[in-house]
């Protein structure tokens, strides 16, 4: 297999002062180092923060949110609610369970741009209107509500042998562990020292797993996981 040189890049993702640097040849090529790079539409930082990825899917999704109200400005709400939902919602959400935000900053970043959205579907950009009315009326849940819920179908999906399960996910349950209220899919909490980490996938998202009520965990399907989801946040 041939690799194009030009292309081939390198990234050194450490929180060390001084970490130590190495060159990587290919060929006689001197590979580039970068500090962030995008990956299968994710862009990585060498310093493992997801600032710039955030900042990146916020102007993103404005800027079709902005092409949008160019051209749908007349358009009646459920014509404008349905690209909302099919061209703006699913950019601030790709991948959402890999990199969600836990900083305030970043939060409100995504949550302004659904906010603006809301006042385009509703047509009302009157300073005195409510945007949290306006959303409770199109039955809009918060972003960060929809990321909580996407992160929970996933440890479900890994849980049930539905998607890939990575070695992160540890039955907490034994015979030397068992109480009236343990059950077989709860999993034991990863110790995390790093944001980087404390705020991943699994360390962040196990112990709301664990709180679920047993029926919900044992659901038989990711239809039906969804739904007693729905009803119990």
């Amino acid at each position: 297999m041939k690799f194009n040189k030009s292309k081939c890049l390198i990234m050194h993702m450490t929180h060390k002062r001084n970490p130590t640097i190495t060159k990587y040849l290919m060929g006689n090529v001197e590979l580039q180092v970068v500090k962030h790079h995008p990956y299968l539409g994710v862009e990585l930082s060498c310093d493992l923060s997801w600032a710039k990825h955030v900042a990146q899917t916020a102007n993103s999704a404005n800027k079709i949110l902005g092409l949008l109200k160019r051209n749908l400005w007349n358009c009646p709400q459920p014509t404008k609610e349905i690209a909302y939902k099919t061209l703006v919602r699913p950019k601030l959400e790709y991948a959402s369970a890999v990199w969600d935000p836990y900083r305030g900053i970043h939060k409100d970043a995504l949550e302004k741009v659904q906010r603006r959205a809301a006042r385009f579907v509703k047509n009302d950009y009157s300073y005195t209107s409510s945007v949290n009315n306006m959303m409770v009326d199109l039955k809009w849940d918060k972003l960060e509500t929809r990321r909580n819920k996407a992160r929970l179908v996933n440890i479900y999906k890994e849980s049930h042998g539905i998607s890939p399960s990575t070695n992160a996910l540890h039955p907490f349950v034994t015979s030397m562990h068992k109480t009236r209220t343990s059950h077989e899919l709860n999993y034991i909490i990863p110790q995390a020292k790093k944001d980087c980490y404390k705020y991943s996938l699994h360390p962040r998202t196990i112990p709301q797993w664990n709180k679920l009520p047993a029926e919900l965990k044992s659901a038989p399907s990711v239809l039906s996981f969804k739904q007693l989801l729905e009803n119990h946040i």
